[in-house]
């Protein structure tokens, strides 16, 4: 079963953009997809808004993945 988190993707053209993605993993671990667009929060309870930009704070301790050097692997 997979599963997925937010995580940090940098983006570069000009210049270095950040945002927060969903980031899809297979059971190994192995990344096989994440959001094109960086995500945008809206819940239907303070309560789930404060869970889920509490996810958002968390990803900022992970990693961040970089566009285009990320190694995308099948979904499993």
């Amino acid at each position: 079963m997979s599963h997925w988190n937010h995580r940090v993707v940098k983006r570069i053209t000009e210049r270095e953009v950040y945002g927060i993605h969903e980031v899809f993993y297979n059971d190994d671990g192995s990344i096989y997809a994440y959001t094109e667009e960086p995500v945008r929060v809206q819940c239907e309870s303070i309560e789930e808004l404060r869970e889920y930009i509490q996810w958002m704070l968390d990803c900022l301790d992970k990693e961040v993945l970089v566009n285009g050097e990320v190694e995308f692997v099948e979904k499993l």
